[in-house]
């Protein structure tokens, strides 16, 4: 028993039993034979050949991601190799954990085994973790993260020891290693415990002893970050200047709907207003001001939309526990767990690659549902997410075809120009089974691997003008163009240039070329 008073069913939990522990499992052991089913999909993301390439590239930080996903990457290579099975195996075991763990924050918070149940219904279905489970990225495993801080603060809340602020250390040093954005959490728990009588919890040594292990460990990448001057922070200026959408807070908010599906809306609505005004969930009050306090910085700085998704599970926990003893009928239940499932089928269209392009097409026109990108590159017809799912291979094939046709000299000293790091990904990736050159690229990490031996004296340029590429050299001519129908625009209709006779060396050019975005 906690130091709290504790009133039935909420902050009270259950005792284990098989049959929940079973129950418990059974969306979680669905959510990855889903997606162990569709690895194939529409073929590998453009992210993920960007991430293919910093994982052969280990390092303590780069421009726009820190190290730890890459590691476990580089990791998961060595042992597996390269098939989409292996690189998508991570994904579906950490999309599988945050459905598990969902369930058990439920148990935590007090849930019995239909509110367990009815938390990770919700988890399952939500479109925007189909979609990050699907691919390797560092967003799968931020919500893994986010949900072991939130599971280890529930806990200091009930009374538990105070020793647990140095495992919240260790979950936030390593998340901070995985992804920036856990700061963000950080920040809407310090002061969303400052705000309530929580904030007793906060008299401990131990929380210095916390803070201070999860500075340790965030010391590797901050040191890089000081050595190669602060990349990241130019990066996220230049993101929030040049690239990001900015939303208000409605359309904020209506993203968040279209990302948890708008049925989840029901359950999550109900878990903030419980935590912002349901007495019996008082001391759990500050994790409804860390939802607003994170929501504001996130609308306030133009974050992406889905920089906020790890936080719902929080409150799909919480609002499955209010509808778990609102709905005691046997029937109701289990009407609402077969509408969830049935509307969750409906949309899982738009966060996984199960129908065909054209399908896709016409599916999401029909629907009308379109999450933003929080980018303000042009949409194709394929929606974004799946866009940079297509023609990479066949782009790679398209500039062997220009590299076979220069002389043997030429194809010596040549090397290859790519406008970022999806396509110079894809070249360095598929590259190696045409015998091609590496890939140089301005773009955020790429450009500070530099020129990678080449001296640009003959190049293959990606994209591009005549007349921009005239300034530089002195022989441009374009042998062909990249087209495919699905693939994003500004990957489309690209045509491929060979560049000779630089006016001046491309090792001079080369911190002009730095595009960090």
């Amino acid at each position: 028993m906690s130091k709290h008073s504790q009133s039935e069913g909420i902050g009270r939990r259950t005792a284990w039993s098989g049959t929940a522990l079973f129950v418990l499992l059974i969306p979680a052991a669905a959510k990855l034979a889903l997606h162990l089913l569709t690895v194939r999909g529409y073929g590998i993301h453009g992210d993920e050949l960007y991430y293919l390439a910093c994982s052969d590239h280990l390092d303590w930080g780069y421009v726009d991601q820190p190290p730890l996903s890459l590691l476990l990457l580089h990791m998961q290579r060595l042992v597996f190799g390269d098939s989409l099975l292996s690189l998508r195996a991570l994904p579906a075991l950490a999309g599988s954990l945050t459905v598990l763990l969902t369930g058990l924050l439920a148990h935590r918070l007090g849930a019995k085994t239909f509110g367990q149940l009815l938390a990770e219904l919700c988890a399952l279905i939500a479109p925007a973790y189909l979609a990050v489970s699907h691919i390797f990225s560092m967003n799968v495993f931020d919500l893994v993260f986010w949900l072991a801080a939130l599971h280890l603060i529930v806990r200091i809340i009930d009374g538990g020891a105070p020793t647990l602020w140095v495992w919240l250390g260790l979950v936030v040093g390593l998340g901070f290693q995985n992804k920036l954005s856990i700061l963000f959490l950080c920040f809407g728990l310090a002061v969303g415990l400052l705000l309530t009588k929580e904030r007793r919890s906060l008299f401990t040594p131990w929380l210095g002893a916390g803070v201070g292990l999860a500075a340790l460990l965030m010391l590797p990448n901050i040191i890089w970050q000081a050595t190669h001057g602060w990349p990241t922070l130019e990066w996220m200026a230049n993101a929030r200047s040049m690239k990001m959408v900015s939303l208000t807070l409605p359309a904020y908010l209506l993203e968040q709907v279209i990302l948890m599906h708008p049925l989840t809306v029901l359950v999550w609505g109900a878990g903030l207003v419980s935590l912002l005004f349901y007495r019996s969930l008082a001391r759990y009050r500050s994790l409804g001001w860390c939802y607003l306090i994170v929501l504001a910085m996130l609308v306030g700085q133009g974050g992406k939309p889905y920089y906020f998704i790890p936080i719902y599970p929080l409150l799909f926990a919480v609002g499955a526990i209010v509808i778990e003893r609102s709905l005691k009928a046997g029937w109701a239940r289990a009407a609402v767990a077969v509408v969830l499932l049935a509307a969750g089928a409906a949309l899982a269209p738009t966060g996984l690659p199960l129908l065909p392009p054209e399908g896709l097409i016409k599916y999401s026109n029909a629907l009308g549902i379109h999450a933003s990108s929080g980018e303000r590159s042009a949409q194709g017809r394929i929606p974004w997410f799946f866009a940079t799912m297509f023609g990479w291979e066949e782009l790679v094939a398209k500039v062997d075809d220009v590299y076979r046709t220069l002389p043997p000299e030429d194809q010596a000293k040549c090397s290859i120009f790519c406008r970022n790091y999806m396509q110079a990904g894809a070249v360095d990736f598929y590259g190696w089974r045409y015998h091609l050159p590496q890939a140089i690229c301005g773009h955020n990490n790429y450009w500070l691997w530099g020129l990678r031996g080449y001296s640009g004296e003959v190049m293959i340029v990606l994209g591009g003008k005549v007349d921009e590429l005239k300034q530089y050299y002195e022989d441009v001519t374009e042998f062909g163009r990249f087209e495919d129908e699905y693939i994003q625009p500004i990957h489309n209709n690209l045509p491929i240039f060979v560049v000779g006779r630089p006016k001046q060396p491309l090792a001079l050019l080369w911190p002009k070329i730095k595009n960090y975005i």
